[in-house]
């Protein structure tokens, strides 16, 4: 059997789709080493695999991410949030993340690294060490095409001549001008590991640092793209394990009730890293609360701002902290979501339609291929605040429920997504990239901590 070590950010939505993949591989006899923060420690244990924290490299939970960032002077929202995302989260902490991995690599000997394609310093860490590497993507796909826009923008894709054109100077601008800083800082952390940089934008780095990239997506749901990369492969959404033991609450039968009588149900959720209701969960609350639907809204029990209280929630609502969604799901006629990849995608897995109410560059683009697939709509929210309106969220719900469209196009993506296996997928892919570059591949160990630039 092999030895898999396993990079992964320490955020809730790029840790849970993984930690299927881990239980998998650890069931196969495979020895799986996961290197992510502390706080999903116990998650990785129960999956079957070793947890190997983080000791030099910024260990922050992610509840935490969106109060921390804006204590460091984070922009609200909109594109200058994406370019302070990408140096202080994306790049800042990667040396020393390569400097815990490669102490990982000399005690460890991986024979392949399965690095989640956000996590930069773990592709770049398997390439430093000769290793092979199979990227996950977990997050919308952010490669560089002649079709789609610079990711961030939420922009659709083109196929004109006119509309490549467009494209190109668009991609110019954005790589060129709005992230020169940060493509000149990705250069400079690559040299000061004594590496070459990849070419092109350091959003493609880690496809070209991997031998293959998995992309759990489907073609229904990404950008068409005429010039895909014989090396990325979309197997379908990997569902996070949920409660296996699951009680229901009082208020579930209210759900049961509100299906009998065909009474719409809505689920609204804003994610695990912007804590504050009033991102969406308040105003989906009041935009909703003279509509003649039932209203399933996730808020966490302790956030920023002034939380959820009693008088915000109206009689039609139902406010828990969490609930799996594989359980609620089949009984939900609309998500209304801020545009978090993995849950809009096990929203389209049950056929749910979804209302996206998202600023950030993630969740632009989670919107822009939402609609595009037919399934969905997308809100406007306030370029300060980065929240949508109630009076939004009430025409974006409105604009689902009123018609049949949104429901046939997410239920035609449910049958798509039937045909993928993306867990047995991975796997499969993962133990034949270590037999082919050979298990008894021992990585060198002597490179010791990070080159510094001289």
């Amino acid at each position: 059997m092999s030895r898999i070590l396993v990079t992964l950010s320490p955020l809730a939505g790029h840790v849970r789709p993984a930690l299927p993949v881990i239980r998998a591989l650890a069931d196969a006899g495979h020895d799986v080493l996961v290197y992510t923060g502390s706080k999903f420690a116990d998650a990785v244990a129960d999956a079957g695999g070793t947890a190997a924290l983080m000791v030099r490299g910024r260990d922050i939970d992610d509840a935490h991410l969106d109060a921390w960032s804006q204590a460091q002077g984070a922009p609200s929202t909109g594109l200058r949030r994406l370019q302070w995302d990408v140096r202080h989260v994306f790049l800042d902490p990667v040396p020393d993340y390569v400097d815990d991995l490669t102490d990982l690599v000399a005690s460890f000997a991986p024979h392949v690294v399965l690095a989640e394609s956000a996590f930069l310093a773990g592709a770049l860490t398997a390439a430093r060490h000769d290793l092979p590497c199979v990227a996950l993507s977990v997050v919308p796909l952010a490669l560089t095409g002649r079709d789609t826009a610079p990711f961030g923008t939420g922009l659709p894709p083109t196929a004109t001549a006119l509309g490549r054109a467009r494209t190109t100077a668009l991609r110019l601008l954005v790589e060129k001008v709005a992230f020169r800083d940060a493509q000149r800082h990705a250069r400079a952390v690559m040299a000061e590991f004594g590496m070459a940089h990849p070419r092109g934008f350091l959003l493609d780095w880690v496809s070209q640092l991997a031998a293959c990239t998995l992309h759990t997506s489907v073609p229904g749901l990404e950008h068409p793209r005429s010039d895909l990369p014989a090396s990325v492969e979309m197997i379908g959404p990997i569902a996070p394990r949920e409660a296996e033991r699951f009680e229901r609450p009082a208020w579930w039968q209210d759900v049961l009730a509100a299906c009998t009588v065909r009474r719409p149900v809505v689920l609204v959720t804003q994610g695990a890293v912007a804590r504050d209701p009033q991102r969406l969960v308040l105003p989906a609350l009041a935009a909703l609360a003279d509509e003649d639907v039932l209203v399933v809204a996730l808020a966490p029990a302790a956030g920023a701002g002034r939380g959820i209280v009693a008088a915000d929630v109206p009689g039609n609502a139902r406010v828990t902290e969490a609930v799996p969604f594989d359980q609620l799901l089949p009984f939900v006629d609309v998500l209304v979501t801020h545009g978090g990849f993995g849950g809009v995608q096990q929203a389209l897995v049950h056929g749910v339609p979804v209302v996206v109410a998202g600023r950030s560059g993630v969740e632009v683009e989670v919107a822009a291929r939402v609609v595009r697939a037919g399934a969905g709509v997308s809100v406007r929210t306030d370029a300060r605040s980065g929240a949508p309106s109630p009076a939004a969220v009430q025409a974006g719900v409105r604009a689902v429920l009123g018609s049949r469209q949104p429901g046939v196009h997410a239920r035609a993506l449910a049958v798509e997504y039937g045909r993928y296996d993306a867990i047995a997928r991975t796997v499969e892919v993962v133990e034949a990239t270590a037999l082919r570059h050979g298990r008894s591949h021992v990585a060198p160990v002597g490179a010791g901590a990070r080159r510094r630039a001289a």
